[in-house]
């Protein structure tokens, strides 16, 4: 792979070690000899970093995108970026608990850096969700393309309410439910997992559909192609608050009647990795699966 020698910044200064993952960030980079752009706030505490917006990163002659905070901070990246129309790989440093797209902690950042810049790293194209609105005839929004999932869910305090899924136009289930989660592989590790839906290796080119807390024993995740077309239409009655969020982000108000209509992203999210690590790590630390069993 070609050597990183520029690299974009986008840091989530709200975490609690913001301040001490741009110091680790800002010596790992310069042991790798690697150049870093950032907007003011976050260059301020990278020493030698140009002041730079992340629409303009390509321009300035960035490679990649490093997003520093936690899971949650590199999808809030890949939306920045997605709306900036700038199409740059990214990698997820971590500062606090590891996650399952942030796998490398502050003592890991000089070692990935040092890899990008040898070039010994791999990129790995991950499906995105594209989400639309639709009321009747017309399209009321376009959700960001979604990384993890597009959840189509109850508003607070309301009651359960009727959904009904429809794949490539073929009627498939009509639950009453809290709602519905559209996992992409990279997301079937987060909500889409918490409800009972399987794990899928990122590679896989595939759709989960969960939903959450059904009124029926038979409502199981299902797992379609990512080349199927899906759609979510709230019944008709009764009239329950409900909202479209993607990746937990841009809630999209529902009323009865409305369609989600989702399909796979014309591009996928970029994500870099150093090619020597183990991708189903964070998986085995995650789940406990490498502990041993106790009796």
């Amino acid at each position: 792979m070609r050597p990183i020698v520029c690299l974009g910044v986008i840091a989530n200064l709200t975490r609690p070690r913001a301040e001490e993952g741009l110091d680790a960030l800002a010596y790992a980079a310069q042991a790798a000899g690697i150049r870093l752009l950032a907007e003011a706030p976050a260059a301020a505490r990278l020493p030698g970093a140009h002041v730079c917006a992340p629409i303009g990163f390509a321009a300035a002659g960035a490679q990649a995108v490093a997003s520093l905070g936690g899971d949650g901070s590199l999808l809030t990246a890949a939306h920045t970026l997605a709306a900036a129309g700038v199409d740059l790989p990214l990698i997820g440093l971590n500062i606090g608990r590891l996650g399952y797209l942030t796998a490398v902690n502050e003592e890991g950042f000089e070692a990935t850096l040092r890899h990008l810049a040898a070039g010994r790293y791999v990129e790995e194209a991950r499906t995105a969700l594209a989400a639309e609105v639709w009321r009747g005839d017309a399209c009321l929004a376009r959700l960001p393309n979604a990384l993890n999932d597009v959840v189509i869910s109850r508003g607070e305090g309301g009651h359960a309410f009727a959904l009904e899924l429809a794949v490539d136009g073929f009627p498939v289930a009509h639950w009453l439910c809290d709602g519905v989660i559209v996992a992409t592989p990279t997301g079937s590790t987060a909500y889409s997992l918490s409800v009972g839906g399987p794990v899928i290796a990122p590679a896989a080119r595939a759709w989960v559909v969960s939903v959450i807390a059904p009124h029926a024993l038979s409502a199981r995740p299902l797992v379609l192609p990512d080349t199927v077309r899906l759609e979510v239409r709230l019944a008709e009655t009764p009239e329950t608050p409900a909202a479209a969020y993607a990746d937990g982000q841009a809630a999209t108000p529902l009323r009865p009647g409305d369609a989600v209509r989702l399909a796979a992203a014309p591009r996928p999210v970029r994500l870099l990795a150093a090619a020597a690590r183990n991708p189903y790590a964070p998986l085995s630390r995650k789940l406990g699966w490498g502990a041993t069993f106790a009796r």
